[in-house]
């Protein structure tokens, strides 16, 4: 398990700080690799990644639970490493077998990659049908409640259109009400204003002493800009003073003024308060409230609009299901006409095997389609088909589960393919028709296996002998060492006779290695 658990870490699985040797800080795992799919290249450049002969792979998981991943040399994500290792290997054990109890699992022998091109755009139009389907079921429910809601938004409509808001007239409106709030002291101020210019004279006396610098232009010619100057500002203080004097006359003080203007502020005050908006919200929130409105008063025709929506969408989704189920057919009908040549080779060979294939009408519309999938299985003639979760052995669905992938494997680029004791539940003739299955596998990728069945090491192009140690230090330390063939001998042997070795187990050591 610990060197399954490394390559696994190799292969993208992810990391844990409980992977770390105890008082270490952190662990290490290189894998190289040859012969790969060009796909992996390809994967490399579009990441920058150098491309050599072989590939390097390595995993640092440190015991504060992090981990790096590089490829060549180069730090890479986890996803990237997952997109690569896909391409690399493959390890199967018992748990995957697991998979074969639950039908929902089932999807992945029989989807092709057109067909999950398909199951793509079903599920997006399956996922707005669904938002258009609970908008149509909300607004048929809440029809009573709607009604009642169009009255509120008319009055509200009504009132806010009523009181005809204006931003800029609020404004004036404000600035009026200041003034007249401070009659007293801004006709005091004016007064003031007046009373000095006229006590004193001040634009007689400013226009006189103009007058007298203007005689010196005639002596110096560049005092002509700077009485010029003075002129101006001379008539535009004349000017100011004309406009105050005016306003100072017609400062009359009306209270009927402050009234009306106290009363039409009241309005845009209490809009503000009642609604919690500012003015402009007010004025901006007219045009969804007539929108929402509109809508309510034609709220058939809007439910009429639902309908055809959802309806369009539901043919979509339900075309779409049931293309991606005729071709599922298809493709069933294809992997129970190849299984069933491989189960001879495993042992099954008076295996019935059919895939069941329906719809459920109640709940149409599935994640993945409008199918319903069981594997249906008879191990022994005269027996009824009945489904694999329910009727297969460990040994069976080991074997089973092997089948399925070595229909698979032959359609793949090279690859490393990991089994770990996925023979166990099995002995004698079936267990050597499961070793040459894997042999058979190996003739196009590398297979390493785990296991303690002699009928399956014995067939094998390399042994390692994998053994744990306690060192004077007391710690456990595992080897792994390719083994001769006089090892390969002894180990088969032990295999055979429950560790002892006998002249009987190396005689039948040699005689499986023979074959």
């Amino acid at each position: 398990s610990l060197i399954i658990d490394a390559i696994g870490l190799l292969l993208g699985f992810r990391a844990s700080s409980e992977q770390v040797r105890f008082g270490e800080n952190k662990a290490v795992i290189e894998g190289v690799f040859f012969n790969y799919s060009p796909t992996v290249n390809s994967i490399l450049e579009e990441n920058e990644i150098g491309v050599d002969d072989f590939l390097v792979i390595k995993r640092e998981v440190f015991a504060n639970g992090k981990s790096i991943s590089k490829i060549n040399g180069e730090t890479v994500s986890l996803s990237t490493l997952n997109e690569v290792s896909e391409l690399l290997g493959d390890i199967h054990t018992q748990l995957d077998t697991i998979k074969l109890v639950n039908p929902k699992n089932y999807f992945e022998f029989i989807d092709s990659s057109d067909i999950q091109d398909l199951v793509n755009d079903y599920q997006k139009n399956l996922k707005e049908y669904r938002v258009v389907l609970n908008k149509y079921n909300e607004k048929s429910k809440a029809k009573n409640d709607l009604i009642q809601k169009l009255d509120f938004l008319k009055y509200q409509l009504n009132e806010i259109k009523k009181a005809k808001l204006d931003v800029n007239e609020e404004e004036t409106l404000q600035n009026q009400l200041r003034i007249l709030n401070n009659h007293e002291k801004i006709a005091s101020n004016y007064y003031d204003f007046l009373s000095y210019f006229e006590d004193n004279n001040l634009l007689d006396n400013l226009y006189d002493a103009i007058a007298s610098l203007k005689k010196n232009i005639n002596y110096d010619n560049s005092l002509a800009s700077v009485v010029e100057r003075l002129d101006e500002a001379y008539y535009n203080i004349d000017d100011i003073f004309d406009t105050i004097k005016s306003n100072f006359k017609n400062d009359d003080f009306d209270v009927n003024d402050l009234e009306s203007i106290n009363e039409r502020l009241a309005v845009y005050s209490n809009l503000k308060r009642k609604y919690h908006m500012t003015t402009e919200e007010l004025i901006n929130n007219l045009d969804s409230l007539e929108k929402e409105v509109d809508e309510l008063e034609n709220f058939d025709f809007y439910l009429d609009e639902l309908v055809k929506e959802k309806n369009k969408l539901y043919d979509i989704v339900l075309n779409l299901g049931k293309e991606i189920s005729d071709k599922r057919k298809k493709n069933a009908k294809s992997l129970i006409e190849r299984i069933n040549k491989v189960f001879n080779d495993l042992s099954l060979k008076n295996t019935s095997f059919e895939i069941s294939i329906t719809n459920d009408n109640d709940s149409l519309f599935k994640s993945n389609g409008i199918d319903i999938i069981d594997f249906l299985v008879s191990f022994n003639k005269g027996e009824p088909l009945k489904p694999l979760s329910k009727v297969a052995s460990g040994g069976e669905l080991s074997r089973f589960m092997l089948a399925l992938k070595s229909l698979s494997y032959s359609e793949m680029d090279p690859k490393t393919f990991i089994f770990d004791e996925i023979d166990s539940g099995v002995s004698g003739e079936i267990a050597h028709n499961i070793a040459l299955k894997m042999k058979e596998i190996s003739n196009s990728h590398q297979v390493l296996c785990v296991t303690h069945l002699p009928q399956v090491a014995s067939i094998a192009k390399y042994q390692l002998d994998i053994t744990k140690t306690i060192v004077e230090e007391g710690r456990t330390i595992t080897n792994v060492k390719e083994l001769d063939y006089d090892e390969r001998v002894t180990s088969i042997a032990k295999m055979i006779s429950n560790g002892d070795v006998t002249d009987a187990s190396i005689a039948l050591a040699k005689e499986l290695l023979s074959k």
